[in-house]
C-alpha cells in the first residue's frame, strides 16, 4: 500500500503559516515600538513651528488619511451616516474629547516641556482610565489595579521631584501633559462604556471630522494663520514633518493593527510600554535632551506599573480593552 505524499505533508503548511505570522506579528510589533518612540521627539521639534491648533489639524489629518487609505472613504462616509442618532452624541463627544481638547493640552504641554517629560507624565493616562471605569463605568477595581497605579505615581514622582532632591512642583508644560491626559481618559471611558459596538474606523474618522471642524471655525482668529506658518517652514523640516506623519502617525497605527492581529493583545500591550525606554533614547540621541537617572529610574517605575495595569485590564475585560485601543490612538497606544 502506497502512502500519500500529499497526507504526509499536509501538517507542515499549517505550521509554516503559524510562524510566518508570527514572525510577521514580531516584526510589526518591533516597528510599532520604534515608531511610538518618535512622536515626542518628532511633535517636540514640529512645535517650535506650528501653533497647538495647527499640530492637532496636522496629526487628525494624517490619522484620517490613514483610515481612508485602509477602508476607502465611501465605505466610512455611509457607516458614519447610517449609525444610530442615539450614539451620536457620545461619538461626537468622544470626538471633541480625544481629537481636540486632549490634543491642544497635549502640544501646548509639549512647547513647554521636554519630549522626554511628555512620555513619562503622559501615562498618566492609564491611571485616569482605571478611575473612570471603577466611578463611571462600574468596573470592579482588583488590587494588582491599585498596586500598578501607585508604582506608577511613584515613577511620576520621582520624575517630578527630580529624585526626591527638590520639593514637589508641576512645570507648567508637565502639567498641561496630565490635563492632556485626564480629556483623554474621559473620551476612552465614552468608547469603552457607549461606543463598544461602533467600528473603531468610524470613531477615528469622527474624531478626525471633529478635530478639523475646530480648526476651520478657530482659524480666522488665530494671529498667525496655518497658511503662514506653511510659508515660513524651513524646507529642511520638511523631512521631519514627512517622519511625523509616514513613521509617527501612519507606521505606528499600521503596525499595531498588523501586530494585535498575529500576536496575543496582552503581548502587544505589556511589549508596547517600551516605546517610552525607546522615546527617552531617541529624545537623547536626536535632540540631545539630557536622560538623568532620576529619568530612568522613574521610567522604571511606570513602565513596571503601566504592564501591572495593562495585564490586568485585559485580564479583566478584554473585548471591551481591544475595542478601545483600536480607536485610540494617541501616540501608540
Amino acid at each position: 500500500m502506497q502512502s500519500n505524499p500529499a497526507a504526509l505533508h499536509a501538517p507542515a503548511e499549517p505550521k509554516a503559516s503559524l510562524v510566518q505570522d508570527a514572525s510577521m506579528g514580531w516584526a510589526t510589533l518591533t516597528g510599532m515600538i520604534i515608531a511610538g518612540s518618535t512622536t515626542a521627539a518628532f511633535g517636540k521639534q514640529l512645535t517650535g513651528y506650528f501653533s497647538p491648533l495647527s499640530m492637532i489639524f496636522l496629526s487628525e489629518v494624517m490619522m484620517l488619511l490613514f483610515a481612508v487609505l485602509s477602508f476607502g472613504l465611501v465605505p466610512l462616509i455611509k457607516k458614519t451616516v447610517h449609525l444610530d442618532s442615539a450614539k451620536l452624541l457620545p461619538l461626537v463627544t468622544a470626538g471633541v474629547m480625544n481629537g481636540v481638547l486632549a490634543p491642544l493640552f497635549w502640544f501646548w504641554g509639549l512647547t513647554r516641556t521636554s519630549a522626554i517629560n511628555s512620555q513619562l507624565f503622559g501615562m498618566a493616562e492609564m491611571i485616569f482610565l482605571v478611575l473612570f471605569g471603577a466611578l463611571y463605568a462600574h468596573q470592579a477595581l482588583k488590587r494588582t489595579h491599585g498596586i500598578g497605579g501607585l508604582i506608577m505615581i511613584c515613577g511620576i514622582m520621582i520624575v517630578s521631584l527630580k529624585g526626591f532632591s527638590e520639593p514637589f512642583s508641576f512645570a507648567i508644560g508637565d502639567l498641561s501633559i496630565v490635563i492632556a491626559c485626564f480629556f483623554y481618559a474621559v473620551g476612552g471611558s465614552i468608547i469603552c462604556t457607549h461606543l463598544k459596538d461602533i467600528a473603531p474606523q468610524s470613531i477615528i474618522f469622527v474624531r478626525s471630522l471633529c478635530a478639523a471642524a475646530f480648526f476651520f471655525m478657530l482659524s480666522p482668529f488665530i494671529p498667525q494663520p496655518f497658511i503662514t506658518e506653511i510659508r515660513h517652514f524651513p524646507v529642511a523640516m520638511i523631512a521631519v514633518l514627512l517622519s511625523y506623519g509616514l513613521i509617527s502617525r501612519f507606521l505606528l497605527v499600521f503596525c499595531y493593527y498588523a501586530s494585535i492581529k498575529r500576536l496575543p493583545l496582552s503581548t502587544v500591550s505589556e511589549l508596547s510600554t517600551l516605546s517610552i525606554a525607546g522615546a527617552m533614547a531617541f529624545a537623547w540621541m536626536y535632540l540631545g535632551e539630557s536622560v538623568t537617572w532620576y529619568h530612568m529610574v522613574g521610567a522604571a517605575f511606570i513602565m513596571a506599573g503601566a504592564s501591572v495595569v495593562q495585564w490586568t485590564s485585559i485580564q479583566q475585560l478584554e473585548e471591551r480593552f481591544v475595542h478601545f485601543l483600536k480607536s485610540h490612538h494617541r501616540q501608540q497606544m
